[in-house]
C-alpha cells in the first residue's frame, strides 16, 4: 500500500534544511523533490521502502548524513580562530614555544581570557613537519583552557601538528584538545609570530 506524503517541492517541509530530521524524513525529501515541476506543490504517492532497496537506502542515508556532518561542521567554525606564537619559559623555568589561541584579536604578550594556550617544553622545533602528543607517556607539550583571570583547566589528552614553522616566521599546523568534563577544542591556525622579551632561570 502507498504512503501518500505532502509535496517536498518549492514552499513545501522541504523547503528547510533536512539535517534536522529523520532518515526516513531525508529519503522523503530526496526522492520526492525529484519530481516537483513547475513549482507547483504536488502530492507524491510511494512505497518507500518498495522504492528503496535495503543497500540504496542505506546509501542514501548515509549520503545525506555526511552532507549534514559537512555543512554543521562548516557552520561551527573553532572557539579560538586568532592564534599567536612567542618564545616563553616553561614550568621548570626552561626554554618553551608558546602557543594562544583567543577569541578575539590581541596584542602579542597581552592576552584575554578565554583563550587556549599550548606550551611545547621538550624538544622544541626548528623546522616543519613536527608532531606533539599530549599522554602516552609524552612530555614535550602542555595544555589549558583558560576562561577567566586564574581560572584554567589543564587538557587530558591531545596533539599539536606544525606544518609550517620557522625561528622568525609565522607557524601553521593544526590543534585538538581534551577535556576532563568531556569537550574538546580543537581547529586549523595560522600563528602570528610575537617577539616578547623573557629572561628564563
Amino acid at each position: 500500500m502507498g504512503w501518500a506524503i505532502p509535496s517536498m517541492g518549492v514552499g513545501g517541509p522541504c523547503k528547510k534544511s533536512i539535517c534536522n530530521r529523520s532518515n526516513d524524513a531525508r529519503l522523503q525529501c530526496i526522492l520526492a523533490g525529484s519530481l516537483v515541476r513547475d513549482g507547483k506543490d504536488r502530492t507524491v504517492v510511494f512505497g518507500l521502502r518498495k522504492i528503496a532497496s535495503t543497500p540504496l537506502w542505506a546509501f542514501i542515508t548515509l549520503l545525506s548524513s555526511a552532507s549534514c556532518g559537512l555543512k554543521s561542521e562548516a557552520n561551527y567554525p573553532p572557539h579560538f580562530p586568532f592564534a599567536y606564537v612567542q618564545e616563553g619559559c616553561g614550568p621548570a623555568d626552561g626554554p618553551a614555544l608558546l602557543f594562544y589561541f583567543t577569541v578575539k584579536p590581541a596584542k602579542c604578550g597581552k592576552y584575554e581570557e578565554p583563550f587556549l594556550m599550548i606550551q611545547i617544553i621538550g624538544n622544541l622545533p626548528q623546522s616543519a613537519p613536527r608532531a606533539y602528543t599530549m599522554g602516552s607517556g609524552s612530555r614535550d607539550m602542555l595544555a589549558s583552557r583558560c576562561q577567566s583571570p586564574g581560572h584554567c583547566e589543564a587538557a587530558t589528552s591531545g596533539f599539536l601538528h606544525l606544518t609550517k614553522f620557522s625561528q622568525s616566521k609565522n607557524a601553521s599546523g593544526e590543534y585538538e584538545l581534551h577535556f576532563r568534563d568531556g569537550s574538546s577544542e580543537k581547529g586549523n591556525f595560522d600563528a602570528t609570530r610575537c617577539i616578547v622579551n623573557l629572561l628564563c632561570r
